[in-house]
């Protein structure tokens, strides 16, 4: 897992990957209606492919570490798409959604 500290400054690097997070977002959201592929290994592969293009992130802003985590998958029928976004802060921890990672470009 990568972590970026974005207290002060975000570098260009962590706002690359902030950036990638919101574009594949928006690009996955609607994947329910996505055909899935015709067979098991070309699905697997599909998997495995979104796994090594978006690895989990963690961003640190003050007192809050803020986890990123992609997950998909596809059956026989549909496609699934999750984005988890855990905000934890010195006291809890609450489950976020992309509002939470936009708000880190500003």
């Amino acid at each position: 897992m990568k972590t970026y500290n974005v207290s002060n400054r975000i570098s260009a690097q962590a706002k690359h990957e902030i950036e990638r997070i919101v574009n594949t977002h928006e690009a996955y959201r609607k994947s329910y209606f996505f055909n899935a592929a015709c067979n098991a290994s070309a699905r697997r592969r599909n998997e495995e492919r979104f796994a090594n293009a978006n690895h989990d992130v963690c961003f640190v802003k003050g007192s809050k570490t803020i986890i990123v985590t992609m997950s998909y998958s596809e059956s026989c029928k549909n496609v699934y798409y999750k984005l988890s976004v855990v905000v934890a802060g010195q006291d809890a921890s609450k489950s976020g959604n992309i509002a939470d990672i936009k708000k880190l470009l500003h």
